[in-house]
């Protein structure tokens, strides 16, 4: 199968969202949670930012040693200095230059011309060569360039020197077909020389869609963050991708060196250390992602949990399987809390009893936990025989 790069940005454009600001050790503790996890790459940060940002990224290049760490520069030859010296003592060091390529960005932004911009960007790129392990470029806004004009850069970006072509869809606004046809004119124009990358953000809810449609055009690096984080609605979120592929890895025949078992820790860090509001129905990390209340569902579930959940929770490190106990419950689900704390009722007390829950529930909402579905069956004559001791025991 083909293997493609995990470029996490985590650190660098998930933390421009607004409201972020990390320490230089929490970011290394997230940056070693993203190298155990299997990151290829771990973009650590905008080192002319700011002294912090700086100092965040030289205590990650001395700690991490197994992915290769990524500063973003622009095409500046002082700030490629500068992230040089920033990146001495990394393992693997990448410089990702980046300049925007949109007629609206070019005009309004950089108050330049598309050959300025050319030109620009190249002389970067020579000037960087050899100063690093590798070196990324990037086009910004690439999904509302020209295609021909986009296309000539990146063919003269890889004759430079770059390592890794990347096209951004800064603003969210690409469909999945769009992303698609961009990846294969782009792999053309590089001449399948070098890995084809792409960065996608979430404005229309599509960045795992379009990353995902990336893949299949051959894009050989996929820009993500933990949870989706980033500017405005986000960016491709790392765990969203990374399922997808395994639960549909025939149909993508592609391989990622991510460790699955560790994406329930990883998510919790970052959404732990950045102070993020997680949705209830967030994919895979929101509270209800792993919950289920309707009758039907939780059926299907105590038979066979793969009948309402795709994955196993366990298996990604995420806790899952909770019953909830409300206006939906069904009689299956009474009966098999009752009977993992050592309780049985005959059915026509069980029938009655689901019923009073559905009534209770409507009014005042679920019963939170198993000892209240317990202390409501007893409180309303139920005869309930408490087997277990500890907290559960009358």
């Amino acid at each position: 199968m083909r293997r493609i790069a995990i470029f996490d940005t985590t650190l660098r454009d998930g933390e421009q969202a607004p409201g972020i600001s990390l320490k230089p050790e929490q970011k290394l503790k997230i940056a070693k949670a993203l190298e155990s996890a299997g990151t290829d790459v771990i973009e650590a940060g905008f080192p002319v930012n700011s002294p912090s940002e700086k100092e965040a990224v030289k205590l990650i290049a001395r700690e991490i040693e197994q992915s290769e760490i990524a500063v973003l520069c622009r095409p500046i030859p002082k700030e490629i200095d500068l992230c040089q010296d920033v990146l001495s003592k990394a393992s693997k060091a990448r410089l990702h230059l980046w300049i925007a390529t949109s007629p609206i960005h070019m005009k309004y932004k950089l108050n330049m011309s598309p050959a300025k911009v050319m030109d620009k960007a190249i002389s970067a790129i020579r000037y960087a060569s050899g100063k690093f392990d590798s070196i990324q470029f990037s086009s910004e806004d690439a999904t509302r360039s020209h295609i021909d004009f986009l296309g000539k850069l990146m063919r003269e970006a890889a004759r430079a020197g770059a390592d890794v072509v990347n096209l951004a869809d800064t603003v969210g606004c690409a469909l999945p077909e769009h992303m698609a046809l961009m990846t294969r004119e782009v792999k053309k124009a590089v001449k399948d020389k070098i890995p084809v990358g792409v960065h996608c953000h979430n404005d229309l809810g599509l960045a795992t869609s379009n990353t995902l449609s990336a893949i299949r055009a051959g894009a050989g690096q996929i820009d993500l963050t933990v949870s989706g984080v980033g500017e405005r609605s986000g960016n491709t979120s790392f765990e969203q991708v990374v399922v997808s592929l395994l639960f549909h890895k025939k149909h993508f025949e592609v391989e990622t060196n991510v460790k699955q078992a560790e994406l329930g820790e990883l998510c919790d860090l970052v959404v732990k250390e950045m102070g993020l509001r997680v949705g209830h129905s967030t994919p895979l990390i929101g509270e209800n992602s792993f919950r289920h209340e309707s009758g039907i569902h939780v059926h299907g579930m105590l038979n066979n949990p793969l009948t309402y959940e795709l994955v196993n929770p366990s298996d990604l490190g995420i806790k899952g399987g909770d019953i909830v106990i409300g206006k939906h419950t069904g009689k299956a689900a009474v009966k098999h809390l009752l009977e993992r704390n050592g309780c049985t009722l005959e059915n026509d007390e069980l029938t009655k009893l689901t019923e009073l829950v559905k009534e209770r529930s409507i009014i005042t909402g679920p019963l939170e936990t198993e000892k209240a579905l317990l202390d409501f069956a007893v409180n309303n004559g139920f005869e309930v025989d408490y087997k277990r001791g500890g907290d559960l025991a009358r």
